[in-house]
């Protein structure tokens, strides 16, 4: 027997141990309980230091896996063990450091100082392993040595090597560096090189700026522009400029300036090309900046989806390549809880595993539970009080309610404390930015704040940073935290979460906002507490993480053929549904027609080819042309 077909038949072993799944129940239940400040229940309440030297062991076996459930696995009994055994195991830093090299999660060394610091007590063996490893991670970017993980550097080879990529991976595994990086360091080597980064909110434009600042910055190329708002045609722009533009400033751009090409575009939570008008907008500027250049090197980045050649038929590139991971550099704890006594707060707590949970502890909070508002407020005052929090509510109003109540609490909790300076700041400019009375401008000052689309840009900016380096230690977020502004905490907190009115958050959102939870570099785990989750009228948990999409565009033109037929001929009878968002169909599809590009698109619309529905959408263009050029 070779040396694989033995690392592989201990693997199995392991992973086939009865002993295995009760080690990883008792393992989280103790790790929850401390996280959460509630003695634990139910059985294997503790652990002795043997079984537990035993675990990390298994951990070291399964981190030689290249199948994603095992290495997840020996990712959380190396870090719950370490937490709950620091300091009384003698090299208990070093075993765990070798499980997160074998990994290649080098940025989780970085977590704790005692295992960043572990090599030099690490047998020769293991530290040998771990310089061949670092070896294969380490890569040049912006002038320095940086060690990626498995992922980060398949995505580096890759670019580098001029492949264009749809990539579907959780949110915290570092995509936006590689992806800020590889551009950074093309603007410092390669001339005339133009980028183009698109995001889907305002909001993430800010954040995406400032990181690409800091990235060319650290490359030498001081001289590139980040240009984030649409040129006039007439603009004389630098000879440098990497664009950072919603898809509605995209397409002004390319309107003003009709002989823009790009060499690399970024679609950042590229799932959002199913999303109504919008998603058609964006799949026509990303069409057209293909047009003006074929073998314009593409990156479709979004967290959870499926079937990640839709990205290659819809803009008809078949060079398009899939990445895809499960893997994030921070692991995630689902944690129900449950309000078994409305008076009295008295409410137990669950580890969540798909549609099964085991019991952690039970706690009574001496506040009345009665509401959805109630739980959100809190709860998340007892269980996230301790490490940086973010409550998720269902709009504006919700919000600023919640984030008032949970400011009130802390202010009683710090009564004779005087705000800090910085946060005295971020008051008066919340004070200035809206008005002297504006709710935001009293919660910042207990360490809350909340954040949604309609807050002036440079107040939004200021909470996002506050939020960024520990001043706030609550953030109270709507659905704007869902398009990609980067902005993890240890705890999330929700209840029956919505993104719209009496619609419950679908499945790609939940996963999104769910990897939030955990911070890279300051803890090795995140919680997201699921508040009354059999009351939720969707169960998240319980389907699959990676969810199909279809674009907008195919939605029109392919399932709503009728309706989208109905709009051409401009029946103003027909009852239909989101009529706007055919009618944006109809706007691209014309323009296609009139240009000679409609065969493509078409082609590209339908899963099927040729089907009849198609030829009457191309009569009803045909004489929806005649009637407006006759008209």
């Amino acid at each position: 027997m070779g040396e694989k077909e033995m690392i592989d038949a201990l693997i199995e072993r392991v992973w086939s141990s009865p002993r295995l799944p009760v080690a990883m129940e008792a393992l989280e239940r103790l790790w929850i309980a401390r996280s959460a400040g509630v003695e634990p229940s139910g059985p294997s309440s503790s652990i002795d230091t043997d079984n537990a030297i035993r675990y990390v062991e298994a951990a070291a076996i399964l981190a030689c896996s290249s199948q994603s459930a095992h290495r997840l696995t020996a990712y959380r009994l190396a870090t719950y063990v370490h937490e709950l055994f620091a300091g009384s195991i003698d090299g208990l830093d070093a075993a765990v450091r070798a499980v997160l090299v074998r990994l290649g999660n080098f940025p989780s060394v970085l977590t704790n100082a005692s295992i960043d610091q572990a090599l030099v007590s690490t047998p020769w063996a293991i530290a040998q392993e771990e310089l061949v490893r670092r070896r294969g991670n380490e890569v040049l970017i912006a002038r320095q040595s940086l060690l990626l993980t498995d992922f980060q550097k398949k995505l580096w080879d890759n670019l580098s090597g001029g492949a264009s990529i749809a990539i579907s991976a959780p949110t915290s595994t570092g995509k936006s560096f590689i992806l800020q990086a590889f551009i950074s360091n093309a603007y410092a080597s390669r001339p005339g090189f133009c980028a183009c980064y698109v995001v889907p909110t305002r909001a993430l434009i800010s954040q995406v700026q400032a990181d690409m600042k800091l990235a060319l910055g650290d490359a030498g190329a001081n001289d590139v522009e980040v240009i984030t708002v649409p040129p006039e045609p007439d603009e004389q722009l630098p000879a440098k400029v990497v664009f950072v533009f919603t898809q509605e400033r995209l397409q002004i751009l390319l309107n003003n300036d009709p002989n823009r090409k790009v060499h690399f575009l970024v679609i950042d939570e590229a799932h959002s090309v199913q999303d109504g008008d919008r998603g058609i907008l964006l799949q026509g500027v990303i069409d057209e900046l293909v047009a003006r250049k074929i073998d314009t090197q593409l990156l479709f980045a979004s967290p959870t989806v499926s079937n990640l050649d839709i990205f290659g038929r819809m803009t008809g590139r078949s060079d398009i390549s899939p990445q895809s991971t499960d893997e994030a550099t921070v692991s995630q704890n689902f944690i129900e809880v449950e309000v078994t006594g409305v008076k009295r707060g008295d409410v137990a707590l669950y580890a969540r595993d798909g549609a099964s949970r085991n019991e952690i502890g039970k706690a009574q909070l001496g506040q009345t539970l009665a509401s959805r508002t109630d739980c959100l407020v809190h709860l998340s005052h007892r269980f996230g009080s301790e490490k940086q929090s973010i409550v998720y509510a269902d709009g504006q109003a919700d919000a600023e309610k919640i984030a008032l109540q949970i400011s009130t609490l802390r202010g009683a909790d710090h009564e004779h404390q005087p705000a800090s300076d910085s946060l005295q700041e971020l008051s008066n400019l919340a004070k200035e930015a809206v008005h002297s009375k504006y709710v935001l401008a009293a919660t910042v000052l207990n360490g809350v704040g909340f954040h949604y689309g309609n807050i002036p840009t440079v107040l939004r900016n200021a909470i996002e940073e506050a939020f960024s380096v520990g001043q706030l230690r609550y953030l109270v977020c709507t659905s704007t935290l869902l398009a990609g502004v980067n902005m993890p905490a240890q705890n999330i907190f929700m209840h029956t979460p919505q993104r719209k009115k009496s619609t419950p958050l679908e499945s790609i959102d939940f996963w999104n906002l769910s990897g939030r939870a955990g911070r890279l570099r300051k803890e090795f785990q995140g919680n997201i507490y699921l508040l009354n989750y059999r009351e939720w009228k969707e169960q998240p948990l319980s389907g699959p993480r990676l969810s199909p999409i279809v674009p907008a565009m195919q939605q029109a033109i392919d399932l709503r053929s009728s309706d989208l037929n109905a709009v051409i001929d401009d029946d103003s009878t027909a009852a239909i549904s989101a009529r706007g968002e055919l009618e944006t169909a109809f706007v691209r599809l014309l323009s296609d027609y009139k240009s000679g590009r409609i065969a493509a698109t078409l082609d590209r619309s339908y899963p099927a080819p040729s089907p009849t529905s198609r030829h009457q959408l191309e009569n009803a263009l045909s004489n929806a042309d005649k009637r407006i050029s006759n008209g």
